[in-house]
This record gives structure tokens, sequence and C-alpha cells, in this order.
């Protein structure tokens, strides 16, 4: 009953879902719910969460829009293997005894606000300072891959990169610490429902400038880093 209640609400004005011929829009959704409850169920140590189905359904439809009519077919086949890929990556993020490692939420989201603290600790401050503790929000954008933030292309076209890159959870956490840098002088100027609700509903924005600018801030890290280094430095 729970992966069918979150199943429906994903991506629910999409038409993709809501397509009424031949009754495809539930159709798909029943794909969703099938791909989740397998998997759930032959995987025992990690129980389903809320926003697998949102990862679920971003593949499914990547793949059920396929050019390639025999391709798109196997659609659900292929959404299921890519998902339980993505899983053996992401899975400590779900387990609650794991939330304190590294891999887990809670460490993931400490890495952030480290990262945070170190590229705009203005930032960071102002919003410790209002009470907006970093889970009311990266929570979401970390265990759903932020699909939950941007228009459906430009999530595609986020994870593009994120995909193709070696080490998926940097990545991720670099865009996240940009995404706050993009709207800071907003957050600096606000309090602390006007700072959540720019966190729990991101602003629109150009994906590619995004991008450019989360790989800008690592390469201008890494610079740093090696730099120092060099010179004996301790950061």
């Amino acid at each position: 009953d729970e992966i069918r209640k979150d199943v429906v609400r994903t991506h629910p004005d999409l038409h993709f879902f809501l397509e009424p011929e031949d009754d495809l829009g539930q159709r798909r959704y029943a794909a969703l719910e099938r791909i989740l409850f397998v998997w759930a169920k032959l995987n025992k140590g990690v129980r389903y969460v809320q926003g697998m189905n949102e990862i679920v359904g971003t593949i499914y439809f990547v793949l059920a829009t396929d050019f390639n009519e025999e391709w798109a077919c196997e659609a659900e086949a292929d959404c299921y293997f890519l998902f339980n890929t993505l899983m053996v990556e992401m899975r400590d993020v779900f387990v609650p005894d794991l939330d304190e490692a590294d891999t887990g939420i809670q460490g993931r989201i400490s890495n952030f606000v480290t990262l945070l603290s170190l590229h705009d600790p203005e930032v960071r401050c102002h919003l410790d300072d209002i009470g907006i503790d970093a889970s009311f929000y990266a929570i979401r954008w970390l265990t759903t891959l932020l699909s939950r933030e941007f228009l459906l292309p430009d999530t595609i076209r986020l994870w593009d990169s994120m995909f193709a890159s070696t080490h998926k959870d940097n990545f991720l956490r670099y865009v996240c610490v940009t995404m706050v840098m993009i709207i800071r002088d907003k957050l600096l100027a606000s309090d602390f429902s006007t700072c959540l609700r720019l966190l729990q509903s991101y602003p629109p924005t150009n994906i590619d400038r995004l991008l450019e600018s989360s790989r800008a801030l690592w390469i201008y890290e890494s610079q740093i880093t090696l730099a120092c280094h060099k010179g004996g430095i301790s950061l």
C-alpha cells in the first residue's frame, strides 16, 4: 500500500503517466509499482523508502520513451536492472542502522555541511542562526538525487552528468552546495520561513550553469588543495 500511494504521486503532472488511451498511464504506474515491490522483496535488508519511486519513475520514463521501440518495450526489465545497480551504490542512504556512517544519510549530510562551511561559511552560519538544519532539505535532495527539485528534462540533464561521473557521491555533494550558493543572497536576506521555502521548493535555475558552477567549485578546491600540499601548508 505504501508503494502504491507513492507511485501514483510520481510526476503527477506528466502526461506520460496520465495518458488515457488504452489506460497507458495507469499501466505505466503499475510497472513502477512492480519494480519497487519486487526489489523490496528481494532486498530484505533495505526496506522501501519514499523517494525511491521518484528515482524509478525518472529512469522508467527515459527508457520507455526511447526512440528504439524494441528497446522501449523492455523498459520495465531494464529499469529494474538499472535501479538495482544504482541501489548497490546508494543503499546505505536508506538503511537506518547506517545513518551515522559516511555512506549513510546523516553522514552524507554532514559531508555536505562541511563542504558548504568551507566554501560559504556566511550562509552556513546564517542558516544555523535562524534554526534551519540541513536535514530539513538535504534528506530529500540526497535520497531522490535531486529529482524533485527540477523539471524532468533538467533532472535528466543533471543525471547524465552525474552517472558519467566516476564519483557520484562527490558530484552530488558539490551540486548541492552550489545550489545553496546560487541563492545565497536571497537566503542571507531572509528569515526562517522564507529560507525554508527556498530550499524546499528550489527556484527555477539554468541547469547547465549550475553544472558549470559546480565543476568550477570542485576545480577551485582541487587546485587550492594541491597548492597547499606542495607548499606544505595544512588546510
